[in-house]
Formats: C-alpha cells, structure tokens, sequence
C-alpha cells in the first residue's frame, strides 16, 4: 500500500471547503470528489484522512463523526470534547489490541478454557 500524497494545495483547498460549510459536517465522499482525489472509494477517502490529520498537526481543530464528516470548529469546548472522547476511544484500542495479542501468542488455543481450576480436583 502506497502512503497517501499530500500535496500544500489539496490541504488548502480541503480547509477553505471545511471553512465554507459553516458548522456543518462535510463527508468524506464528498471531500474527495470536491478536491478531485483519484482511486477507488476506499482509496479516496485514506486520501482525505491524510489529509485531515496533517491539516490538525498544522494546528486545525477538524472535528470527526461517524455519521455526519468532518467539521472545522473554532469553539475550545467543542475540540475538547472530541479530544477527550477520541482519547478514551484510543485506550478502548489499546486495550483489544493486547487481549487479542494474548490470544494469539496462546499455546494452548483457547486460553484457560478448557484447562482445569486448580484445586478442581481433575488431573
């Protein structure tokens, strides 16, 4: 997989669009074609994530929602509120990640299952 070309235009371009929308949401969909991104669906929209989070390292407040897109906010409250919930959603990933890597490095398969308790009796 090829990593995503960000270009100072495309990143331009995507902030005045963001701008332009006044509060509300933009898709990603829709960003990808308003900024003429090229490859597949899921292609374009790598692309557009690209280039939100270098628009947020370079200090943009870009808000995200699964339902609505993203939103360019210039309330403290509200960017706070996203960082805090993306925060908790990032320790949640974490967290799978490793039980899921104590699953895979598991000798026995399914873990302590179908091993006996101690003192069950069984051996």
């Amino acid at each position: 997989m090829t990593r995503p070309n960000i270009t100072t235009h495309n990143a331009a371009r995507c902030l005045a669009i963001l701008k332009a929308a006044a509060e509300m949401p933009v898709v990603a969909a829709d960003l990808a074609k308003r900024l003429g991104l090229a490859g597949n669906r899921e292609s374009q929209r790598r692309q557009v994530r690209a280039i939100i989070k270098h628009l947020r390292d370079q200090g943009e407040w870009i808000c995200a929602t699964m339902q609505g897109g993203y939103l360019l906010t210039d309330e403290a409250p509200v960017w706070a509120k996203y960082n805090s919930a993306q925060a908790n959603n990032g320790k949640r990933v974490i967290g799978q990640s490793h039980n899921r890597n104590k699953a895979a490095i598991d000798s026995h398969g399914q873990g302590l299952l179908f091993q006996p308790a101690a003192g069950c009796g069984i051996r």
